[in-house]
């Protein structure tokens, strides 16, 4: 039977991190529910506070991939459309009120939704580090959740920023980690969401001699790259002067 407990954030992301804590796993094992949300001045973006639902398997407590686009069995093609069709009415509504100048297509891959969004304005749907377009793109998702679309794997990104973002990112895992083995100590890199956060992880999880791990509160929680070895040397001398004691 699966635990369960209810979190409420700033934001959707705020309260997995925070959920994450209170089960001591990651957020990508945490599967979920929205319950509420009030929303405040932009409304449109941010979403003031955020109750869900979360809950974790008792399977394993091993930390787990998120389910993103392709790790999900797809939708039926007519699901899809409809799901496709609502998600396009619905965006079109929205930057019509913003009066936003943006083109933007809704594809379906391999049973999975895509909404790209090009356009004079796209650049201010983006934000600084991407902060608006991650709260988008939650916006999006608790929408068509409440359409009753919420089986359906959503994918935004706004000018190509995404996949952008993703190879820069994991070009700075792989320049970090060969400089945390260089110089035998560990580095810790800038504030970064969870998504962010979730790339740099991955990028260097088969590497043999670094580890990683995340460190501090939201906004400005960031990932630390570390030695193997000096970590568990670290932990062994904690516990031998704990036991001195």
């Amino acid at each position: 039977m699966p635990r369960s407990v209810e979190v409420s954030g700033k934001s959707l992301e705020e309260a997995l991190e925070r959920a994450a804590r209170y089960f001591d796993v990651s957020p990508e094992s945490l599967n979920y529910e929205i319950i509420s949300e009030n929303r405040g001045f932009l409304s449109a973006f941010t979403p003031r506070v955020v109750k869900v639902r979360v809950w974790i398997e008792e399977i394993s407590r091993e930390e787990a991939p998120r389910k993103e686009v392709g790790e999900k069995a797809p939708s039926s093609p007519a699901y899809l459309l409809q799901a496709g069709e609502e998600l396009e009415k619905f965006f079109k509504e929205l930057m019509n009120k913003m009066e936003m100048e943006v083109d933007f297509q809704v594809q379906e891959r391999d049973g999975f939704l895509f909404l790209l969004v090009e356009g004079k304005d796209a650049g201010m749907l983006i934000g600084k580090g991407g902060e608006t377009l991650e709260a988008l793109e939650t916006l999006l998702r608790m929408v068509m959740s409440k359409k009753g679309f919420n089986d359906v794997i959503l994918q935004l990104d706004i000018s190509g920023y995404r996949e952008k973002r993703e190879k820069a990112l994991k070009k700075l895992a792989e320049k970090s980690a060969k400089k945390v083995m260089k110089e035998k100590r560990r580095l810790k890199l800038e504030p970064m969401n969870a998504r962010e956060r979730r790339i740099i992880h991955t990028s260097l999880k088969d590497y043999p001699e670094v580890t990683t791990y995340s460190i501090g509160k939201e906004p400005g929680r960031r990932v630390v790259i570390d030695l193997k070895k000096e970590r568990s040397s670290k932990r062994s001398e904690g516990n031998r002067r704990s036991v001195s004691k």
